[in-house]
């Protein structure tokens, strides 16, 4: 006869709660590791001392990109691939943006105004729409970027529009100068906010917002008795971030940009390709790349973006360290073409673009920044 495990043969040992709380963990893990095996990045806010920063890992297979200096007062049309919009717009502020799918189409940035947004894979995107006023994942961020100064003012704006996936599932971890903080996602097929006292945590990382905070409750610090443990998966990074977020006490460690660092370092991957923290208090980007771990500043304040002047790209990965503000070149779109024909033919080689018309695809979105004009 089979032996009954202990604790389910004796009542009186058997805890109901805390075996269902077992049994979630197990099934939480276990979908994270499988929805998740390539697409793992983590961003939080930091704030202390009237310093706010964010900051974020990028983690997946490729590190090339550009960064794009992109200027005030173009006047643009929502990129579209037959599926009709009629959302235009003329950019009010311009801004520092890091791109791997070519200019106008940005994973993150920063604008002058002091706003900041950053993607991260997700698990679920929005129920299709008929909605008219659609922008892709990755134009989403530049519009905001364009046209926002605060989150206060993006959230009150953003309802109206519908994202239109062109590529991969995102959700977004958006703060501004004032330390305003919000995280925008897909749950159940809808756009959902978590700003104010529905984001108690300012953190992100795959999994959706109030799954990772219900399996963040089962830590100590957080009303449980798990211990914050190492590892890649999306609510053990989660995990981590916010218990060094918590931790953190000023003055008496290290700058709000160092500690960021440390945290970034804590929850990063074999694949971790770009590293950045943008400190908005005094409008800098710090980052570091896998391929050149020498820190890299940008100044915002230090940067024309009027239009008279052209837009202007760096590689993610150029060599040159601490002051970039006079490293970039004028745009050219050769090279924004070959970098969209690299990272294309990366994720075609990956399995990733089984069913797109990968061609087309490039050749419209290298050609959609010659559609940006001036005002």
């Amino acid at each position: 006869m089979m032996a009954v495990p202990l604790f389910l043969s004796t009542p009186h040992l058997f805890n109901k709660r805390m075996f269902l709380r077992v049994i979630w963990l197990c099934l939480y893990l276990l979908i994270s590791a499988v929805r998740f095996p390539a697409w793992s990045c983590t961003a939080f806010v930091m704030r202390g001392g009237g310093t706010v920063l964010l900051a974020k890992n990028l983690d997946w297979a490729i590190g090339d990109g550009f960064v794009f200096v992109n200027k005030k007062g173009v006047s643009k049309e929502a990129f579209s691939l037959g599926t009709p919009s009629r959302l235009r717009w003329t950019s009010k502020y311009g801004s520092v943006t890091f791109n791997q799918f070519g200019r106008e189409f940005p994973l993150g940035g920063m604008n002058e105004a002091g706003l900041v947004i950053e993607e991260l894979n997700a698990g679920e995107g929005c129920r299709p729409t008929d909605s008219l006023l659609l922008l892709n994942e990755f134009q989403w961020v530049q519009y905001h970027l364009d046209n926002h100064r605060s989150v206060k003012e993006m959230l009150k704006n953003d309802p109206g529009l519908r994202i239109s996936r062109l590529l991969l599932y995102l959700h977004y971890l958006v703060t501004d100068r004032k330390g305003n903080t919000a995280v925008i996602e897909c749950a159940g097929g809808k756009m959902t906010y978590y700003a104010g006292d529905e984001l108690p945590v300012p953190v992100l990382s795959n999994n959706g917002y109030a799954e990772s905070l219900r399996y963040l409750r089962l830590h100590r610090g957080f009303g449980g008795d798990r211990v914050v443990s190492g590892g890649p998966g999306s609510g053990k990074r989660f995990v981590r971030a916010a218990t060094l977020l918590e931790e953190y006490r000023l003055p008496a460690q290290r700058p709000l940009p160092d500690h960021a660092f440390t945290v970034l370092k804590s929850v990063e991957q074999d694949d971790t390709q770009w590293s950045i923290v943008y400190y908005l208090p005094r409008r800098l980007i710090l980052f570091k790349t896998k391929a050149n771990r020498r820190l890299k500043i940008i100044n915002l304040g230090s940067l024309d973006f009027s239009c008279k002047t052209p837009a202007l790209m760096l590689p993610v990965n150029t060599e040159a360290v601490r002051n970039l503000s006079r490293s970039f070149s004028a745009y050219d779109p050769g090279q924004n073409r070959s970098l969209l024909d690299l990272v294309f033919g990366r994720l075609k080689d990956m399995g990733e673009l089984d069913d797109l018309p990968v061609d087309d695809l490039i050749s419209r979105m290298a050609g959609y920044p010659e559609t940006c004009r001036c005002r």
